[in-house]
């Protein structure tokens, strides 16, 4: 059994080198075989000390993925939701964190250069598509596949998110 100290220094270093959410440093906690007893402590200590804190996660994962990724905000809303973060807080984040303009300036420039299903995959709504005028500037021109994608379910969708 590792002992508070060694455990909270290992996972100071973890949460200080990026955001990160309480999932990922629980499960980083079991696999350093930290006992439940050290694990609780450690996290509330961490929490207290806001090295984890669910809003800022939650903001930097949304603003990290839409600007280095790409992604659409359906994307971003299950990655989310897969970390565990509150409904609540993914809305804000998108809300916040995701210019309008550069979403969809985004959008456009995907549907120019790679068309309706890449754009789908990278998980931006298919109404928006729509809006951006897919049907004349996809690559090809075409929205192939685009009824395929609105059947899916990816995942429950927020008013004015």
């Amino acid at each position: 059994m590792k002992d508070f100290e060694e455990i909270y220094k290992k996972a100071l270093r973890y949460c200080a080198y990026q955001e990160r959410c309480l999932k990922d440093v629980r499960l980083k906690l079991r696999q350093w075989q930290a006992s439940s007893e050290v694990s609780a402590s450690v996290l509330q200590k961490l929490q207290a000390e806001r090295f984890i804190d669910p809003e800022r996660f939650a903001r930097a994962y949304a603003r990290g993925k839409f600007r280095m990724n790409g992604w659409g905000k359906r994307k971003i809303r299950l990655g989310l939701q897969a970390k565990g973060v509150d409904p609540a807080l993914i809305a804000v984040a998108l809300k916040e964190e995701i210019d309008p303009e550069e979403y969809l300036a985004r959008l456009r420039k995907i549907l120019h250069e790679k068309g309706a299903q890449a754009a789908l995959r990278k998980g931006y709504e298919p109404d928006l598509l729509r809006e951006a005028g897919c049907g004349t500037g996809c690559t090809g021109g075409n929205a192939e596949g685009m009824e395929d994608f609105e059947e899916m379910e990816m995942g429950p969708e927020e008013e004015d998110a």
